[in-house]
């Protein structure tokens, strides 16, 4: 049999069907590839920029407004754990975390994390950086893993970038707590809600409040209930009081305090004899903000308390809303007693409890 050559023109298509048939596989294993979770605490973020910036007066202006207190914590607690990674060292290891904050002079464009910036926004977004001084920061949901935010926060030179920290770091505040509302939430009724106790808080009070299926009863009234959970190193609690009537007088800081200690000396004591809970207001001062309770408007109180005739003490934060429809004000108090502990975490789980407070 005669050896026959390949005509010249079915070499080419021969190539071309193997190229198209190898793009198609490269596409297919990276539409297969599997996106990872993102990893990480709440209230922790990677913050991402070259050192010169991190150790200079943009740094330092982000850590007064990132690293500020917690209020009130027995020990000093800051609103965000930081860990700063230089850009230049930011690898694929770091880049699952779940609230990355990439930050960059826009004029340095040695900057690694200028690079960054300017491969995910591209040029045109660049262009408006350069001459909208409003266009300070972008957001990237799920840019490497799922559950994640990435926050681009840029300007032209430092000059602008220190002005952005300053005016703008609610806007970013606001964007990790959202993430790591949803991630609290998600954590805190993993195990599911209990029906027991958000039936008894709708008859009782006529509101809703979804509770952790792992609280319990400890005490219930005609107008009260108190509610508590026992964690591996600490003790959650939640005290609901509803008082008879609308007085202005009430609504005032002194009241607030003065309900509380009322109420904690009659329903909170420890083993030792004679002992009972009050607000301490020696050792840290009481922090007051009017606010809006889940649309209800609210006085807070935030503070410590100690256990008089014991050794016991940690954080609490105390809520008055008045309610006129119904003609009472509302007394909502969490505190938690964690000895040795950070309070931060613990006191951030009821806050998500309360945010499911709803009056219809």
């Amino acid at each position: 049999m005669m050896n026959q050559k390949l005509p010249f023109q079915y070499f080419f298509a021969f190539l071309a069907i193997l190229l198209f048939f190898s793009a198609c596989s490269e596409n297919t294993k990276k539409r297969l590839e599997i996106t990872p979770l993102a990893y990480g605490s709440v209230d922790n973020i990677y913050m991402v920029c070259n050192e010169n910036l991190w150790n200079g007066a943009v740094g330092d202006s982000f850590r007064n407004q990132f690293e500020a207190l917690y209020p009130v914590t027995p020990q000093p607690e800051p609103l965000f754990d930081l860990r700063f990674i230089d850009a230049s060292k930011f690898s694929k290891v770091h880049r699952t975390h779940r609230a990355i904050i990439i930050m960059a002079d826009l004029s340095d464009k040695d900057d690694k994390a200028t690079e960054m910036i300017r491969t995910a926004l591209g040029n045109d977004k660049i262009q408006q950086a350069m001459t909208n001084r409003r266009y300070r920061i972008a957001v990237h949901n799920n840019r490497w893993a799922m559950g994640q935010v990435v926050v681009y926060w840029f300007a032209p030179n430092k000059k602008e970038l220190m002005e952005s920290v300053a005016n703008d770091y609610k806007q970013v505040t606001e964007i990790i707590n959202k993430l790591d509302a949803e991630t609290l939430s998600k954590q805190v009724y993993a195990d599911g809600q209990s029906p027991r106790l958000n039936d008894s808080i709708k008859a009782t009070f006529g509101f809703e409040m979804k509770i952790p299926k792992d609280f319990e009863i400890a005490y219930r009234d005609s107008n009260t209930i108190w509610l508590f959970e026992d964690r591996q190193k600490s003790s959650n609690n939640i005290l609901i009081h509803s008082i008879r009537g609308i007085d202005n007088k009430k609504m005032s800081k002194d009241s607030l305090i003065a309900i509380r200690n009322r109420l904690s000396k009659k329903y909170f004591s420890s083993w030792a004899e004679g002992s009972y809970m009050v607000v301490d207001e020696e050792n840290l001062p009481i922090y007051f903000q009017e606010m809006l309770f889940n649309d209800m408007r609210a006085l807070q109180a935030r503070g410590i308390w100690r256990m008089e005739k014991d050794f016991m003490g940690g954080p609490f934060a105390s809520y008055l809303l008045p309610d006129a429809k119904n003609n009472r004000i509302l007394f909502i108090d969490a505190f938690v007693y964690a000895p040795g502990q950070k309070k931060r975490p613990e006191m951030r789980r009821l806050e998500t409890i309360f945010s499911t407070f709803d009056l219809k």
